[in-house]
């Protein structure tokens, strides 16, 4: 049988397939000139095939594209590597300097006020600074208690603000009373402060022998 004649141009799809077996990929003419051969190969892939028990050189055309299939599982996760090598120690930070001192503080008087005896009082020397004199009176009938605290000039009992706390040291009995600042000054000269102690149990009459400081912002 002439091969040429049974030459057949064939759509590579699985229908056309499943009647062939292919044998092996032409690799060499049947017979016809080089040329011709050269040109075959140019336009298409040539196998040769058997159906019903005759060989036929074939030309496998290729058929559409399919859809893309399904994306496959996920493979399973990777070892975790090795730790990696601890990396060199940075530089040392050069040292910070240093801050400077804060500002004074801003009391413009002070004092340590020692009772001595009823209607007698005394201001501690060394913790003492523009307040230059203390006396103690009675009032209404107490036995002292009541003391009148006289400053530098330039400060105004009237204007500037003084705090008061209890000192035990300096007491007579080395407990702490209850020390109140009175600044309408009922019972002192205009020109001083006034400050009221009082035995802890009894706040309503002014009691002597109990020491305080005064401070003046």
């Amino acid at each position: 049988m002439n091969m040429h004649r049974r030459t057949l141009s064939l759509l590579a799809t699985p229908a056309v397939l499943g009647a062939m077996t292919i044998a092996v990929p032409a690799l060499a003419g049947t017979g016809s000139s080089p040329a011709a051969h050269q040109a075959r190969a140019r336009t298409c892939n040539a196998v040769i095939v058997i159906s019903h028990h005759h060989r036929i050189r074939a030309c496998l055309l290729r058929g559409p594209r399919g859809f893309t299939g399904p994306a496959g599982p996920k493979g399973a996760t990777g070892k975790t590597g090795p730790t990696g090598k601890t990396g060199k120690e940075g530089a040392k930070g050069t040292s910070g300097t240093n801050g400077t001192n804060g500002t004074n503080g801003t009391a413009r008087a002070f004092a340590v006020v020692q009772p001595t005896s009823p209607g007698a009082a005394n201001l501690i020397s060394g913790q003492t600074a523009n307040i230059t004199g203390v006396s103690e009176v009675s009032v209404g009938g107490s036995s002292g208690g009541v003391y009148c605290i006289a400053p530098a000039a330039g400060i105004n009992p009237a204007t500037d603000t003084a705090t008061v706390s209890p000192e035990v040291s300096y007491s007579s009995s080395h407990a702490p009373g209850v020390i109140a600042l009175n600044a309408q000054r009922t019972d002192c000269p205009a020109g001083d402060f006034e400050v009221e102690t009082y035995n802890p149990l009894n706040t309503t009459t002014p009691a002597t022998g109990y020491a305080f400081t005064i401070i003046v912002a």
